[in-house]
């Protein structure tokens, strides 16, 4: 039996920081054929399925991940990973190929471009043992890489089986729209950026309208993280708005997971949305002070300081 069982992508993220990178004209460059110097560096698991597995996990739930890793010496961090943090890795689905990888370029303010190395392993519905996935209460769901057809699978297993659904689609997820909005009204939590809500609704932010017609879709709680200017939750009756608590960010990575599966584990603890607001700004926060997805990441005792 789990509390909550996470599903998407299990990567393993290569974090390079120097100041050899340069910011200008929106372009994070480095001197052609220089050689450099790290100040910092990490090796560790990615992926949206993994960075919300160990957060919930931390924030006290029992939690699985569900992802499709593949045969390789990189699959070790992924194993040792979830190990460590005591999620159960009997959901992971083992390839034959090998394990996506990340390069991560992260700048001297935090902001970071990525390199990405796709391999073989979308999860497909062929691949999944269904009978596991109903002893949990709640599913969280990552992007899927655009595989459509499993989400709403997963949306109508969940729906049969009283299974609540946190929601996180990838910008695949969002390019199939028809198929993609009439699965929202059995969302629970449905979580974008600013970016890609808007993508979703067809209207910016500010413009009127925009707001009625996210609530119009059906999710119970939504949430649009707007960068470093804090973040948004809609209701069917309020609208809430928190700005970032000010600390001094080191690396981005990670930061909508660590929000996303904080305001999950809140509402698993019976809190309010301004309560689960909160713990999703602080996680997050937490998240960008250090270099990578997870070590910022907060356990139950302290979120609750």
């Amino acid at each position: 039996m789990y509390d909550i069982i996470t599903i998407g992508a299990a990567t393993v993220d290569i974090f390079v920081k120097s100041t050899s990178l340069i910011i200008k004209d929106n372009l994070l460059s480095i001197e052609y054929a220089s050689k450099n110097e790290m100040s910092q560096s990490l090796i560790a698991s990615g992926g949206g399925a993994t960075n919300a597995a160990v957060s919930l996990s931390r924030l006290g739930q029992k939690s699985g991940c569900l992802a499709l890793v593949g045969h390789d010496p990189l699959t070790e961090y992924i194993f040792r990973d979830l190990q460590s943090e005591k999620i159960d890795i009997d959901l992971l689905i083992h390839g034959d190929s090998s394990t996506d990888f990340s390069v991560i370029l992260v700048a001297a303010d935090g902001g970071r471009s990525i390199i990405t190395n796709r391999g073989p392993t979308r999860l497909e519905t062929t691949a999944l043992t269904w009978n596991k996935l109903s002893e949990t209460e709640w599913f969280y769901i990552s992007s899927l890489e655009g595989n459509l057809e499993l989400l709403e699978q997963l949306i109508g297993f969940a729906s049969e089986h009283q299974i609540k659904v946190a929601l996180n689609p990838g910008n695949r997820e969002l390019s199939q729209l028809p198929r993609l909005v009439p699965l929202l009204s059995h969302v629970e939590f449905l979580l974008l950026n600013t970016v890609e809500s808007q993508e979703l609704i067809g209207l910016e932010v500010n413009q009127p309208g925009f707001w009625e017609k996210f609530i119009s879709f059906g999710s119970t709680f939504v949430a649009v993280t707007d960068g470093r200017n804090g973040a948004y939750v809609q209701t069917a009756g309020e609208k809430l708005f928190s700005p970032i608590i000010n600390t001094t960010p080191v690396d981005e990575t990670g930061a909508g997971d660590a929000f996303g599966s904080a305001f999950v584990a809140a509402l698993m603890n019976h809190l309010s949305p301004q309560e689960a607001l909160f713990w999703g700004i602080k996680n997050s926060a937490s998240v960008v002070s250090q270099i990578g997805a997870k070590p910022g990441l907060l356990t139950f005792t302290e979120i609750k300081v």
